[in-house]
């Protein structure tokens, strides 16, 4: 089989497999990783696969016909992979080609969780402990648990609600699907590993989740912003760290390839932002016409509050404090108020969402 155009990496070296597989290419892994369990029959193809992540791999040997060896192995997109096996003869054996569980990319259907209002006290439950009845804020520990096995690279596998319990006033895993990972999980792996909670949630419970989740794991808003404003390539970080140029690049970079209407509204909208921000003011306007006028068709709920809210930023960061009255006049209940706190000194400017 003509392996020219594949790119070797060793087992250690899987981060950098995901990078070129996401571009669409494919990858030759010659080595197992160093921390590979030999002796699990279950941890190989699995943890290779979801170490890379939306991926399929298929042992060379499957392909070319000779004695079955683990390594090398060939990873890469799932229809590449698929096809590379369905013209191999004999057809590779099961369960190959092995595919990685899908990522989720969008998660709008649950908006209303961080868009709704929470209590403004944590949920408390009572569990039977040592000495008696002991209060837990069940949400805000079981953010604080998935938070723990993602920053050591462990993914739960099957986070839905009726899989954690309570053992003396601390949240426990229930059933142990877990996946140990060769190098760190990207935002989307761990977003996806959130996702069979999401349904048990309401506003409350997910403010305390993401408390916990973010407050344990400092890389934690990444995979929350993946969850609430699908951010793909960490454009909303850039933007709260006032990194506005590298903001609007990511921005971009994922208008690229944004096929939802209503995602392409909000992307366009915080560049929008970004724009005014880094002094583009020109630049600002134009984008802030795109997504008005996108908003038109893919998002008309909104085209009135958002182009409005931006256009008042844009305004102030203009300098034109008379405008962004304007904008804000009949919109906001006390534009005044909110001109002067948008238009103070060092003043965080919000991300929008829709």
């Amino acid at each position: 089989m003509d392996l020219v155009d594949m790119v070797e990496f060793d087992g250690n070296e899987l981060h950098l497999a995901r990078e070129l597989i996401a571009r669409g290419e494919m990858a030759l892994i010659t080595h197992p990783p160093s921390g590979e369990r030999t002796s699990s029959r279950w941890s190989w193809p699995r943890d290779v696969a979801e170490s890379i992540g939306e991926c399929a791999v298929v042992p060379l040997s499957c392909l070319n016909g000779t004695v079955f060896q683990q390594y090398p192995l060939i990873a890469g997109p799932k229809e590449s992979i698929r096809f590379l096996s369905a013209t191999a003869d004999p057809l590779p054996p099961e369960p190959f080609p092995y595919e990685s569980e899908p990522l989720r990319t969008h998660y709008r259907a649950f908006r209303e969780l961080w868009l709704a209002v929470p209590d403004p006290e944590p949920e408390i439950s009572f569990y039977e402990g040592k000495g008696g009845l002991r209060v837990v804020a069940f949400y805000m520990q079981l953010g604080e648990r998935l938070a723990q096995l993602h920053s050591k690279d462990v993914l739960h596998g099957d986070a839905h609600r009726d899989n954690w319990g309570v053992i003396d006033a601390t949240v426990v895993v229930g059933d142990n699907h877990a996946v140990f990972l060769f190098c760190p999980p990207s935002p989307a792996q761990c977003a996806t590993d959130i996702y069979p909670l999401l349904p048990a949630l309401d506003a409350t419970k997910w403010r305390d989740f993401k408390l916990g989740y973010v407050g344990t794991w400092n890389k934690g808003q990444r995979v929350i912003d993946q969850i609430q404003i699908s951010d793909r390539t960490g454009w909303a970080m850039a933007f709260r760290t006032r990194r506005y140029t590298d903001s609007m690049e990511l921005i971009h970079h994922q208008l690229q390839t944004e096929t939802d209407g209503g995602l392409r509204v909000m992307l366009l909208a915080n560049l929008a932002l970004a724009a005014g921000c880094a002094g583009l003011h020109d630049e600002a306007m134009r984008h802030h016409a795109e997504a008005v006028e996108l908003a038109g068709t893919q998002a008309p709920h909104a085209v009135g509050s958002l182009g409005s809210t931006v256009l008042g930023v844009l305004r102030i960061q203009q300098g034109d404090r008379a405008g962004a009255l304007a904008a804000y006049e009949g919109v906001f209940p006390d534009p005044e108020r909110l001109v002067a706190r948008l238009g103070a000194k060092d003043a965080q400017i919000p991300i929008m969402n829709l």
